[in-house]
């Protein structure tokens, strides 16, 4: 999967914009909210649990730059490494996020994100019908390319679910510490998904994982 070219936009993280078309650049660490304030770490583990029913509540592009970041951002530029571990530093999940106005994909690299399908695919992300009622599902890819070392195809799978559930749980605190809620989804459509995103043969879904508002 070669990602879409398309112009730059420089934008802080909390006027980040997803629209057709452009891609922005955020800065390489979040901004903190001002209200409401963020959890601790503890606070947000004693917090931190799967919500299947969201409010009818969109999720604001701001934020959920943020919660891109702390999912699999970079937050050590030098080296280039990343808020989650991955086997051997592979670095080889693709974090896409599908909302009603279609699907973006983020660049770790460029802490960008941008336009990849116009379609809402929610509804075709999984049999469970709690999915597609999320304002977003985040749709975590491998590339199982960058898993080669680790030998036949099912144990690149088996690490690029392993990889893939660090940036989930990174996802899960987050959402905790602001309010969000999500939930880990391992019974998805991969046909669909692949379809959906014209993924690639060596592109391998893992999860899915819904994200909103609490209803």
């Amino acid at each position: 999967m070669q990602p879409p070219t398309g112009p730059k936009i420089p934008l802080s993280r909390r006027h980040l914009l997803l629209t057709a078309g452009l891609a922005v650049t955020l800065p390489a660490a979040p901004v903190q909210a001002a209200s409401p304030p963020e959890l601790t770490v503890t606070e947000a583990l004693q917090s931190r649990r799967s919500v299947r029913a969201f409010a009818d509540r969109r999720i604001d592009p701001a934020l959920l730059a943020e919660l891109l970041w702390a999912g699999f951002g970079i937050n050590r530029a030098k080296e280039g490494l990343h808020t989650a571990p991955s086997w051997r530093g592979a670095a080889d999940v693709i974090v896409h996020a599908a909302t009603a106005d279609g699907v973006t994909v983020y660049d770790p690299r460029q802490d960008a994100a941008r336009v990849w399908k116009a379609d809402d695919i929610r509804a075709r992300l999984s049999s469970q019908p709690f999915v597609a009622t999320a304002p977003v599902c985040l749709i975590l890819v491998s590339d199982l390319r960058r898993l080669d070392a680790a030998g036949p195809d099912d144990q690149k799978r088996l690490y690029a679910m392993v990889d893939a559930a660090m940036v989930s749980e990174n996802t899960y605190l987050f959402a905790a510490a602001r309010g969000l809620g999500t939930c880990l989804v391992g019974g998805i459509d991969r046909d669909a998904i692949s379809a959906g995103l014209g993924l690639a043969r060596h592109e391998y879904p893992t999860f899915v994982q819904p994200v909103g508002w609490p209803a």
